[in-house]
Order: structure tokens, then sequence, then C-alpha cells
């Protein structure tokens, strides 16, 4: 079984990022700012802005978070995201959001030219319109970004193959999907699946990607002989000393003869994701620069 680490990848990106935000910076005459909304005190969304501070830092990005209390009122919170607007270059929410905000219209406050997550409205209908994709400026979400570098370094051949996406998620399922169909051969088959119903049917797969966030929902007992394996899924659980610990999707015991290739959490789509959500800055900041 060949592991599909993203180490080198993110290197590569990462220095190519680094010398790009050094040049945007100079055009800018200050550093690019992202600004991370969080509302609540959610311990896996703190995990995740760490991470991507940490790699701001690195890439000489300027980040604000700018945090509201779980019981914010929604009018309110609305009117300090249009004001974010006009003072960061790329603008994210982290999710998941308290139950009593309407996420999609939160998620449409963040203008379209930086909402680097691509979760808008607007962003996701350039986005799945073929059409449109040409005429309109629009963000392709990061994990869905990290899979395809995934697929480009190891040579994963799509073509004649049965693919199998786990998981319909705005952010990861459904825009990994759509890029996949995209890229597929005409003779590729393709299938998806809700993490909430039956995966009667997976084991048919050639390539598997899988971001339910259900642990140990895949294993040698639903997983095709010689599959590739993609595992997207995030979810943090407590280990036996009560430390946060992140796992996948995927439960690997007994897959190392069973499967051909796996992309594992830790250290395989998550770390790119971060890394693709500045080449979204990136792009941002560009389009901004060639448009003012």
């Amino acid at each position: 079984m060949e592991i599909y680490y993203s180490k080198e990848i993110v290197n590569k990106l990462t220095k190519e990022l680094k010398d790009e935000f050094a040049y945007l910076t100079e055009q800018l005459k200050r550093k690019p700012i992202l600004a991370i909304i969080q509302v609540g005190d959610n311990n896996s969304s703190n995990k995740y802005i760490f991470y991507k501070q940490k790699k701001a830092t690195k890439l000489g990005v300027e980040t604000i978070v700018y945090k509201f209390p779980s019981d914010v009122n929604q009018n309110k919170l609305l009117k300090e995201i249009d004001k974010i607007n006009d003072n960061a270059d790329g603008v994210i929410v982290q999710l998941p959001l308290p139950e009593n905000l309407h996420s999609k219209v939160i998620l449409d406050s963040v203008r379209q030219e930086k909402d680097i997550d691509g979760l808008s409205s607007k962003n996701e209908f350039s986005f799945y319109n073929e059409k449109d994709m040409v005429q309109y400026f629009h963000f392709v979400p990061a994990t869905a970004l990290a899979v395809n570098e995934i697929i480009d370094y190891y040579n994963i051949d799509l073509d004649y193959k049965k693919i199998g996406v786990v998981g319909r998620s705005a952010l990861v399922g459904k825009p990994i999907a759509h890029l996949l169909k995209k890229r597929a051969a005409k003779t590729s088959t393709f299938s998806t699946y809700n993490k909430r119903s039956t995966i009667r049917g997976i084991e048919s797969n050639d390539i598997v990607v899988s971001g339910a966030g259900a642990p140990g929902l895949l294993h040698k007992n639903n997983l095709k002989k010689d599959a590739i394996v993609i595992d997207v899924g995030t979810t943090y659980i407590e280990d036996e000393n009560g430390n946060l610990k992140l796992v996948g999707d995927v439960n690997t015991e007994g897959l190392e003869n069973h499967i051909s290739g796996l992309s594992p959490v830790p250290g395989g789509v998550g770390p790119l994701t971060v890394v693709c959500l500045f080449k979204n800055l990136a792009l941002a900041v560009r389009h901004y620069l060639e448009n003012n």
C-alpha cells in the first residue's frame, strides 16, 4: 500500500506562496490580511484557526480573528461582517456556527471577491455552472483543491474507473465530487454517498474520497481490493489521556495488503487544505490589484 502524504507538496506550495505574498505585499504596501470570523468557542474550531494563523505567519500574511459570543444577534453579526469586508483581503467564517444563526445568510454576507472558502451562494453558482465559471470570478473550495493536488502529484489515474465520494457537504463532499467529475473521463462512473444513509455499494469503487467526518466508516470489509482511498474526514476525539486527537474516516487495520493507496489523516489532505486556502487568498489579492 502506497501512502500519499502531502508534506512534499505542502513544502513546495509554501515556498511558492511565500514568494508570491512577498510580491503582493510590495504591491499593496502592506501585508495581505485574512479575517477569520469565529462565533462561540468550539474546541475543533480553535484548532483549525490556530493552524491557519501559524501558516499565515510563515507566509507573511496578517490574520485578524474576530470572536463573537455564541448568542450574538444575527443582525448585529451581519453588520460587523459588512465592516470586516472593508478591512480584509480574504474573509472566512469558521464553521460550524451555533444553531441560532442562519448559516447560509451569514456565509452570503461575505463579499464574493473575498469569499476564499467559496461558500457564498454567488460563488457556488459560478463554480457549479460551467458557462459562468469563465464569466465570473470565483473560488474553488480549498479541500477540493487539495484533493486535486494529491491526485496530480501522485499521478492517480481517474480514467475508466469507478469513483465514489462519501459526504455531500458544501465545504468538502460536493465540491470534490464536482471537480472529480470534471476531470474524470466520460467512461468513468461516479457515485456520491450521504454519510447519514447507507454506503452500500461503496465496495465496488476503484477510487474512494471520503469526507464524512465519521471515524471508522470505511474499513477493510467495505473497500474494494486494490482500491485507492483519499481520506478527507476530520474529527477530533479524546485519546486515553483526555487530549484531542485528529482521526479520519478510515479504519486502517488490515488495509496494508488490501488497498493499493491511501492518503491518510493526519498527514494527507488536511495540511494541504490550509495551504490551498492561502492560494485562494493570493488569488483574491491579485484580483483586487487587477481591478483597482
